[in-house]
């Protein structure tokens, strides 16, 4: 009995187990196929996915800052009180002494008040302006003056004065009474002046100088010597002022030939520009040719010097300042042929460097600071090696040159390979 059961058990077993395992294996296959189907179109759809997604275009980045000019920054020979200030027309500051320390002006401050009058009444070289009737209130207003021992310059009842011929008494013998006339012309008081005045100083940016009179007796019209370092830069845009503060001399209807304060003008390269004194104190803003071929004026100030002849003082002070700054500019390189500028990253390429196509020099000195400013172009996705991608403008001051930037090495679309494994 065991002998058949054992039989019949192990013959049933067999056929039973190996129809199951045959089953299982088909349905392990088939779940396998299915699987890899699966994965094969997942991968299928990642592709098609990865190959879709827009790729960034290449993206330029300066690396290029502005800089200064290298080395041991020039020294002047500057007074041992007061303020100073020198620089070079169109090219920036040499240097300053005592710059913050305000100081009376003095008739300094009829430099604004020349500006302030060009600026409302516009004169071009060649013309005269308008006429002004000099009054009885004027020559009163002037004898008040005289015995204030004021800088002045005579005046008769029924006379009449240009613009033109205004702003000469203004500036070369440097009238206090015709500054107050000027005043009150343009604006109708000397109060109301005044206001324009301190408008168009912080206009162009006057910002540590006040102004209480248009002629400069107020002690409450002060200023630093950088500041007005700003304004005899701004007169000499004008061609009309520049005319007039370059004048040893000029002739008026009722006082005749008039003398430039400035003894300077007319000597050694000195083209103005405005002196002023008051009591045992002296103040002067000068103009001067520069070195030997440039076309750019020193321009200075020399503030506060005392003394018993504290104008002869400031005169000789701004020629020994002069003549040590006419040494100083040489041409300084501040961009080299080659130079890297800037960087390109683009999808699947190393960084590529973006380099300069030639290199600039510009009058200069040490401590003068350099600016570079970049400019690319839209950047397509395959660029040759050598393609312009942009331009640089380099500027010390006023002067600037822009040159062409160009790629170091290609950059190239990104490859599908990069494409499809990017993430």
């Amino acid at each position: 009995m065991k002998k058949n059961d054992s039989w019949l058990s192990s013959t049933s077993n067999s056929s039973y187990y190996r129809g199951s395992r045959r089953g299982g294996s088909t349905r392990s296959v088939a779940r396998f196929s299915r699987l890899i189907a699966l994965v094969v179109v997942l991968l299928i759809l990642v592709s098609i996915v990865q190959l879709l997604r827009s790729v960034p275009l290449p993206r330029a980045s300066q690396t290029l800052s502005d800089a200064v000019i290298p080395g041991q920054r020039p020294s002047l020979p500057w007074p041992s009180s007061g303020g100073a200030e020198v620089a070079v027309q169109n090219v920036g500051i040499i240097g300053s002494f005592n710059p913050d320390i305000k100081i009376q002006l003095a008739s300094v401050a009829k430099i604004i008040t020349a500006l302030v009058i060009v600026k409302d009444h516009p004169l071009s070289l060649g013309s005269t302006g308008p006429s002004v009737t000099i009054t009885s209130k004027d020559v009163a207003n002037y004898r008040y003056m005289v015995s204030q021992q004021d800088s002045v310059m005579g005046v008769a009842v029924g006379e009449t004065l240009t613009e033109y011929q205004m702003l000469e008494a203004l500036l070369i013998p440097s009238a206090d009474n015709i500054a107050v006339k000027l005043a009150q012309w343009d604006a109708g008081s000397t109060s109301a002046f005044v206001a324009k005045m301190n408008a168009y100083a912080k206009s162009i940016g006057m910002n540590s100088t006040t102004f209480k009179d248009p002629a400069g007796l107020s002690s409450g019209t002060v200023g630093t010597a950088p500041d007005q370092v700003k304004a005899g830069l701004k007169l000499l845009q004008n061609p009309v002022l520049s005319q007039i503060v370059a004048k040893p001399q000029a002739t008026l209807p009722v006082v005749g030939v008039q003398f430039n304060v400035n003894y300077n003008v007319g000597h050694d390269g000195f083209v103005g520009i405005k002196t002023g004194s008051i009591g045992s104190a002296a103040n002067l803003v000068f103009a001067a040719t520069g070195s030997s071929g440039s076309k750019d004026l020193i321009v200075g100030s020399v503030m506060g010097q005392q003394g018993v002849q504290p104008l002869a003082s400031v005169l000789n002070l701004s020629r020994n300042l002069v003549n040590a700054a006419r040494k100083i500019p040489t041409q300084e390189q501040v961009l080299k042929k080659g130079q890297l500028v800037g960087t390109i990253n683009a999808p699947g390429n190393k960084p590529v460097s973006v380099i300069a196509t030639q290199g600039v020099s510009f009058l200069g000195w040490p401590g003068l600071k350099v600016n570079y400013k970049v400019r690319f172009i839209k950047l397509p996705r395959n660029i040759a090696a050598g393609a312009k991608v942009g331009t640089l403008t380099v500027s010390v001051g006023a002067q600037s040159h822009t040159v062409e930037l160009v790629t170091s090495s290609a950059v190239k679309a990104p490859s599908l390979a990069w494409r499809l494994e990017r993430f």
